[in-house]
Parts: C-alpha cells; structure tokens; sequence
C-alpha cells in the first residue's frame, strides 16, 4: 500500500532503507522526542529496519522526485475496551533535519489519518509531545488536534512531562 501527496510517496519501509533509519535513528535530536535510545551501530539500525518491516502501521516518508526517505511514520493501535478492537492510534513522527520545516509532515499526518479512517473507520487519534517540543506542538494544532492532558512518563522511560493531544474525525 502506498499513501501519495503532492511531495511524498508514504510506504511500507524496504530492506534498502538502512542508511535513511540509521540517520534517523543515531540522531539524538530525533530520538529524545520519540523517547528512544540514539542508535550506537548500524547492527542496531538494521534490527529497527526489520521490526518497522513486520510492522503494518510504519510508513516511510519518502520524497517523489528522488524516493528518498527522509521521514518515519509509526501508529500504535490503542485497544476498545473489548480488547480487539482498535479504538485509535497513537501518532510518532520524526523528519530529518534536512527536511525539516518543509510542510511534509502537514501533508503526511493528514494523508495517512485520511487513510486509516477510509480503510479500518478509525476516527480517534493522539499524539503526546514534551513540554520543550514546540514545533511538533504547533503542527499538531495547525491540524486541528486538541490538547488533551498532561502527564508524567515512567522512569524507565525518562520521567519527563508529556502534552497529549488527541485529533476526533467527525
């Protein structure tokens, strides 16, 4: 399945895609907001490629003119409370720095919420973003997500304070 835009073609990762999520991966300045580690090897970049491979709800951002990756996309399902079902998707994104401030991830949430409200009638979306990151802030809000709460990571995923903002498909 691929997802088109104007600038993005927004697909299943490939097994040629290491460089791009090694970039992506070993850069603490994209990592500390996913709540990840920086990745210390290309060993370490691989083994991400391979689950992002298996997962379903990982897309590749990549550009039209030169199918280059310069993005990810992940979705986490959030379970109805029977448990099977999905009652929405939690939203995880990261844009390297040389694509950064280009409208691409205006144009890709969109597309890919579009699409799992198309495709599975999924209608409920949130995002959680540290205080200190507002530039994923704004983009949140200029498309139409709602600050939801605040609270307070685990220690074991670093403690620190999270805004969550949650996006209704009416």
């Amino acid at each position: 399945m691929i997802i088109t835009t104007n600038q993005l073609l927004i697909r299943a990762f490939q097994s040629n895609d290491t460089e791009a999520v090694y970039q992506i991966g070993s850069n603490p300045e994209l990592t500390q907001p996913l709540n990840m580690t920086a990745f210390q090897s290309d060993a370490e970049a691989q083994r991400f490629l391979q689950m992002l491979q298996t997962d379903p709800d990982a897309w590749a951002l990549t550009l039209k003119t030169t199918q280059e990756v310069c993005g990810i996309v992940m979705l986490a399902p959030n379970l109805a409370a029977d448990q099977v079902s999905v009652a929405g998707y939690e939203l995880s994104f990261a844009l390297l720095p040389a694509f950064q401030k280009h409208g691409l991830m205006s144009t890709a949430l969109p597309a890919i919420m579009q699409h799992y409200q198309q495709t599975q009638a999924v209608t409920v979306f949130n995002a959680a973003c540290f205080l200190d990151n507002r530039d994923s802030q704004k983009l949140l809000l200029k498309l139409g997500f709602q600050a939801d709460y605040q609270t307070q990571l685990p220690a074991y995923l670093g403690g620190q304070t999270v805004q969550y903002f949650r996006y209704l498909i009416i």
